[in-house]
């Protein structure tokens, strides 16, 4: 397992504060996603409507965990600030690009992604730190630099997340996706991707 130092943002003080990238999650991740994450959604979930909670406040990243380390081709990444856990990612290499311009050629697919409670604007003003998301996606195109793909990426967004990936992130929309539950399908092509890390 490898740690590398990278920054992320303190809104209210306006500081870049150090964190830690690990490319696995482990059994520590895990440990910290289940005893503080989790509780601070279920908690936020228990005090608005079903209609009102976050789109992954399901997912259960212990059973993903147990799923993804069966498989190769798959890559988790932690993220940690301060001793807790800002966000976690998994992502695989064996998909191909849909784009025209890049079709059938290998990207690096994100599974899932997903940052702490306290890291949504829309679970705390201010949030606690920025950045986190934007982190990931330089993960994301590093791997796909690393394996040969030149930093294409995709993945499919949940609807709360499209003007991230779509406005501040700069993929391709390619629309909704009926294999994959409706979702929209994004890509990120090898310019995309060098304009993403240029302006970051």
């Amino acid at each position: 397992m490898n740690e590398s130092l990278i920054y992320i943002k303190e809104p209210q003080s306006g500081n870049l504060v150090e964190a830690s990238l690990f490319d696995e999650v482990t059994d520590e991740h895990l440990l910290l996603w289940e005893n503080v994450w989790v509780p601070e959604m279920r908690a936020h979930r228990a005090s608005r409507p079903p209609a009102d909670t976050p789109e992954d406040s399901h997912w259960d990243w212990r059973r993903k965990a147990s799923a993804w380390r069966n498989f190769l081709g798959y890559q988790s990444y932690a993220l940690v600030c301060q001793s807790e856990l800002q966000g976690m990612m998994l992502t695989n290499d064996i998909i191909s690009a849909r784009l025209p311009s890049q079709f059938g050629k290998p990207i690096v697919y994100v599974e899932f992604l997903a940052t702490a409670p306290w890291n949504r604007p829309e679970l705390r003003c201010p949030p606690k730190y920025r950045g986190c998301g934007r982190v990931f996606i330089l993960a994301a195109i590093q791997t796909s630099i690393d394996a040969g793909y030149k930093g294409r990426i995709g993945l499919h967004s949940l609807p709360a997340a499209e003007g991230f990936y779509e406005g501040k992130c700069g993929f391709t929309r390619l629309g909704p996706d009926c294999s994959h539950q409706n979702l929209t399908y994004y890509e990120m092509t090898t310019t995309q991707a060098e304009a993403f890390r240029h302006n970051q």
